[in-house]
């Protein structure tokens, strides 16, 4: 089994511009001597491997990525004649990061990753929170760099993929489909916060007995989100967007203008 990386130091962090970058640097050190480990493997991965890059350390053992973009990533390091390291990291755009890997060739588990440094610029305090849940990995959440990957017309096009949620046929006199959760026979009207504020729920109670229905889609459109997070019920749900139909399920979502 392969040795999970180990963050020791916290992380402070903050919502960015889409735009901004990361700049993802460090060293890779030998447990035992703390020798520096050239010619190693550093691969920086997204999307479960469907996005990676790679670089090799130089003869001091220091590595580093340019221009990452915000967002969870898996970091791992592959080197002959030495245990792989990898675990997980969570990205802030507009920062510098340093990272200290250790492996071992000993079949001792080790904590082979240390943050060493955080440094990033303030930038809007109303996001802090969501960055601050996507590091706990509480729940499913959906960056900036994920949403121009798919480039969606619509929310609802982008909330498709998630396997908690429907999407119903396009409402009359509304710009998208319904969104439900699998309880109540489908008929579960998800509760949706904008900014932290929360949408009309009841009109969206009212529809699923026939009247018109809001959707997501009303609200918002795609090319304003910073980040959406999803959770399917009481268990996983953060006290500050618990509501008596949490059971529904619930859709933060968080513009560029916060």
């Amino acid at each position: 089994m392969r040795p999970l990386l180990c963050l020791t130091a916290a992380l402070l962090l903050a919502a960015a511009p889409s735009h901004a970058q990361t700049l993802v640097q460090g060293i890779l050190l030998d447990a035992q001597s703390s020798a520096p480990i050239p010619e190693a493997r550093i691969t920086l991965s997204a999307n479960r491997g469907r996005w990676q890059t790679s670089a090799r350390t130089d003869s001091t053992g220091a590595f580093m990525f340019d221009d990452v973009a915000a967002g969870p990533y898996r970091v791992r390091a592959s080197r002959i004649g030495y245990r792989e390291v990898e675990g997980m990291i969570a990205l802030v755009g507009d920062s510098a990061v340093d990272l200290e890997m250790r492996m071992s060739n000993a079949s001792v588990v080790l904590a082979p990753v240390t943050v060493v440094s955080h440094v990033e610029r303030k930038v809007s305090p109303i996001l802090e929170g969501f960055y601050r849940r996507l590091q706990r990995g509480q729940g499913r959440f959906i960056t900036r760099e994920e949403i121009e990957s798919r480039n969606p017309v619509r929310i609802t096009d982008l909330l498709r993929t998630i396997p908690s949620l429907r999407t119903g046929p396009q409402r009359v006199g509304s710009s998208g489909p319904g969104l439900t959760t699998g309880a109540s026979g489908g008929r579960c009207s998800v509760v949706i916060f904008v900014d932290g504020m929360q949408m009309d729920h009841s009109a969206r109670v009212l529809g699923a007995r026939g009247g018109p229905q809001p959707s997501v889609d009303d609200y918002v459109y795609p090319n304003e989100v910073e980040g959406v997070e999803i959770y399917r019920g009481e268990s996983d749900t953060p006290a500050e967007f618990v509501t008596r139909w949490v059971q529904c399920g619930t859709v933060v979502i968080w513009t560029r203008r916060g």
